[in-house]
């Protein structure tokens, strides 16, 4: 077993919010009920989250604190001016993938409570591991109300800062944010071996990734519950699998800590990224600085569309992570002539694996290729 070698990260973090999308319903006991129930899965789930931490303070913003955490039962005060209390929830997360379990990672999971109103801040959210075969917590409801708590703040800029100087802070995340999602998959910046993967730089650019922040600014272009495969050149997340009929994925985009990059290619031969969802504002998309990227429906991996995602990382390219996932729509309304789009994610859930496309107020499946 690899000895682990903790990085600090210090840093602060002001607000970002993910405005555009509405919240899922996706823990109605009957939405709960649909993802439990035996359906056609991937190899592992990643279903994907527009908001960094999955809660926000009483005034509707982010939070993050302004000291290092040290583990300890105790008050922390918010950037909100409130006071939270963090507790260690044991046991820690049974769902590491095996590489960073057989280096001997853990990710401890925690209860985080706002102390005035008794209130369990991650209450009523949890990731749902759905394929049985992925992993098998001791309940179905495992990480419901808990949260991870990662080292290092995300800048308003959508920059993440890892200190360095006077004013460290730490990350508490529900397991549903996107900080506590990648952490989960993984991807742990506080905690490195040698000649092991760059977790830290990992967790940046899954961040990104998770959030469609393809431009590195903070602004997301995705929904929650979308659902996207991951894939890295050290085996921590690979490229799924499909049984029970599912489509192949498309490929969307190459990552690094900073956003998009240029790696897929239109028929014409440009470099692009593929949105994830239809209708973005494909102007809005420009990958991350100095990328000089075209977002385009038309993007694809280069070369063979057959040729296994780990083969590019194989031949040393310059990315950390790639994505792909199926094609997923907004919902429709009647608004304008012709009917318009709404500029909002789907209230609707999409189970089991993302948001659907509605129609009149009704959901049916989205448009898979």
């Amino acid at each position: 077993m690899r000895s682990l070698l903790p990085l600090t990260m210090m840093a602060w973090m002001a607000t970002l919010s993910a405005g555009d999308c509405v919240a899922p319903m996706a823990f109605e006991p009957r939405a709960q009920e649909s993802r439990e129930a035996p359906l056609p899965q991937p190899e592992h789930v990643n279903p994907q989250a527009p908001g960094l931490t999955g809660w926000t303070g009483v005034d509707g913003g982010s939070v993050f604190f302004q000291r290092q955490f040290d583990g300890g039962v105790s008050d922390w005060v918010g950037s909100d001016g409130r006071a939270y209390q963090i507790r260690e929830s044991p046991p820690a997360d049974p769902c590491l993938p095996a590489l960073l379990k057989d280096a001997g990672a853990q990710l401890k999971l925690y209860t985080v409570t706002d102390v005035v109103l008794k209130h369990n801040v991650c209450a009523g959210q949890g990731y749902v591991t759905r394929n049985p075969q992925e992993c098998s917590p001791p309940t179905s409801h495992f990480y419901e109300g808990k949260a991870v708590v990662i080292p290092g703040c995300w800048m308003p800029d959508g920059s993440f800062n890892d200190g360095g100087g006077d004013t460290p802070c730490f990350t508490a995340s529900c397991t549903t944010g996107a900080v506590g999602v990648c952490a989960h998959w993984g991807y742990l910046p506080n905690q490195e071996w040698d000649g092991g993967p760059p977790l830290a730089r990992l967790f940046q650019a899954c961040v990104r990734a998770a959030r469609a922040d393809y431009n590195g600014d903070g602004e997301p272009f995705t929904c929650q519950g979308t659902y996207v495969d991951f894939v890295d050149g050290h085996g921590i997340q690979t490229q799924d699998t499909f049984s029970g009929g599912l489509p192949p994925l498309l490929f969307e985009a190459a990552w690094n800590e900073h956003g998009a990059l240029p790696f897929g290619v239109t028929p014409h031969g440009e470099s692009c990224v593929r949105p994830r969802y239809a209708p973005t504002l494909l102007s809005k998309i420009r990958g991350a600085p100095g990328a000089q990227v075209r977002a385009s429906y038309d993007c694809r991996q280069p070369g063979d569309v057959g040729t296994p995602l780990k083969d590019y990382f194989d031949g040393g390219v310059p990315f950390l992570l790639l994505t792909q996932t199926w094609k997923n729509e907004y919902c429709v309304t009647d608004d304008g002539a012709g009917g318009g789009l709404r500029t909002q994610c789907p209230v609707c859930t999409g189970e089991p694996l993302g948001p659907r496309t509605c129609h009149g107020g009704s959901c049916v499946p989205p448009l898979l290729p």
